[in-house]
């Protein structure tokens, strides 16, 4: 390929209500379906021809409207779910630091990559399997740019991860709803040349 773009779903009912959210399917809120529609119209003109997407609704709902618009079929792909919160999902915030005050240290220290969630995974994990998805795009001798639709901690992990930093600088890359983070692909070497854009939402 000759571009990689990333692309983080748009806003849920979860989103909205500021709870963990992992592998709940939650439903867009009419913003987020708002999202979608200006999300596709500006990436109308770009030469997508793969898209890769997780299989959870907020996120393959996103691909298959871009794909659509292209052309090409969108392939579901488990790697890219997000992470696992475990017990975490569904709750507040307030609640999180009540009830797992021990995990949130590890969380907010050195070993935030490798501490699993309660019940769920670790952001290395989320790096292993989603990782070999990106550099199947980046090998991927055709021309265009591939797309991938996924989650939050997911582009985080795919772009330290393009940009051979440590893991452990996840917390450097910002994630809004819907933003796009675009690489230039030249001699399998990714280079960053969008990050996180939110402009064609309007500020929403």
């Amino acid at each position: 390929m000759n571009r990689i773009m990333l692309l983080r779903h748009v806003e849920s009912e979860a989103n909205r209500a500021g709870v963990g959210l992992g592998r709940t399917d939650s439903p867009p809120t009419e913003l987020g379906l708002e999202q979608l529609r200006l999300t596709v119209d500006a990436l109308r003109d770009e030469t997508i021809t793969r898209v890769l997407t997780s299989p959870l609704s907020r996120a393959r709902n996103l691909a298959e409207a871009i794909s659509a618009s292209h052309g090409v079929e969108a392939t579901t792909c488990e790697g890219l779910i997000e992470l696992d919160v475990g017990e975490l999902e569904g709750l507040q915030w307030p609640v999180v630091r009540q009830r797992f005050a021990e995990f949130l240290g590890q969380w907010r220290g050195d070993e935030s990559v490798s501490a699993p969630m309660p019940g769920g995974e670790s952001l290395m994990d989320v790096l292993e399997r989603a990782r070999p998805l990106f550099d199947e795009l980046v090998a991927d001798p055709s021309e265009g740019t591939g797309l991938i639709v996924t989650h939050n901690f997911v582009v985080k992990m795919l772009v330290v991860h393009a940009l051979q930093m440590p893991p452990s600088e996840w917390r450097r890359i910002d994630t809004g709803l819907a933003g796009i983070t675009a690489f230039r692909i030249a001699d399998g070497v990714p280079a960053a040349v969008r990050l996180n854009d939110r402009h064609h939402l309007n500020g929403l």
